[in-house]
């Protein structure tokens, strides 16, 4: 691994694929980010890795994948590059700011100062390069239900399956479920979460790397929260849902990750195993819910 610098695989194709590359990203786990060039209906993206080896896997992976993403129109040419990394921290700072999330749910990076008012729920983080910050339209939906739930299941336990940054698992805790479990397939996020819980204060919830086709917790938990992807979801639906509660408390289950078109196929897909629908949120283009045991 280089230490001092990221090496960075580009490409532009048409603001029409927007949500794709966001679900490719997710998908082929690639740290993916994009955004449109000034004043055309282009976006450059942009996959960052570790070393020079990780950036040529990614260049060929991306060379076999994007057409089946993106169609005809998938780019044939990917420029490669590297980046000082204090480069990249400081342009990533420029986009990341303060956020309110809920009437007392706010999002703070690091680097900024905020003064809360009484009340205040404040999250400090730093993402790195784990998904996870509040702007996406997922894990603000998701925020939005667990300051929801706090309210109709306080200190309920809550799992967060594909933690990333670490931001559901953090909030939980600050809004006072317990006990409060997270973990990630990937090790980089894992460490990334700890590191934001740590930052907060929040010693008690340990993330931890594990693989959703193999984890069964030792009891199943009243909020479990999976933001993930909806072919994800819909794989392992079940293995999902054996981690809720059952019983005289029902749990809850959030699924986000999920572009607004496949949304209905995901909730019927847990309808199916005695789930019921308690509400839903679209923002961006992808929807989230949160779902109760029948």
């Amino acid at each position: 691994m280089d230490k001092d610098v990221l090496h960075v695989v580009r490409f532009e194709t048409g603001i029409e694929h927007e949500e794709a590359l966001a679900e490719m990203g997710a998908s082929l786990e690639l740290n993916l980010v994009s955004r449109r060039t000034p004043e055309s209906d282009r976006l450059l993206a942009e996959v960052f890795a570790e070393s020079a080896a990780a950036a040529e896997a990614a260049a060929q992976l991306l060379a076999a994948e994007l057409p089946a993403w993106l169609g005809p129109a998938a780019p044939a040419v990917l420029a490669r590059a590297t980046l000082k990394r204090e480069d990249w921290a400081e342009s990533w700072k420029r986009f990341f700011h303060v956020q309110r999330i809920t009437a007392r749910l706010v999002v703070k990076p690091s680097w900024e100062l905020f003064s809360p008012a009484p009340g205040d729920v404040v999250l400090e983080l730093d993402p790195g390069m784990s998904f996870g910050t509040g702007y996406h339209g997922t894990t603000r939906a998701c925020l939005e239900f667990l300051d929801d739930l706090s309210r109709r299941a306080p200190g309920a336990s809550m799992l967060d399956v594909g933690c990333g940054s670490g931001i559901l698992a953090l909030a939980a805790w600050k809004l006072g479920f317990r006990p409060v479990a997270a973990y990630d397939f990937d090790p980089q996020a894992v460490l990334v979460a700890k590191e934001n819980l740590e930052r907060n204060g929040v010693v008690e919830v340990v993330p931890f790397q594990g693989d959703l086709t193999e984890f069964v917790p030792e009891t199943p938990y009243r909020i479990v929260a999976a933001n993930i992807l909806a072919p994800v979801l819909l794989q392992h639906a079940e293995r999902i849902a054996a981690c809720v509660a059952a019983g005289p408390e029902p749990g809850c289950l959030i699924v986000s990750g999920i572009l607004d078109a496949q949304y209905p196929d995901v909730r019927a897909r847990f309808e199916a195993l005695g789930f019921r629908e308690g509400a839903n949120r679209a923002l961006d283009g992808w929807t989230s819910g949160w779902l109760s045991r029948a």
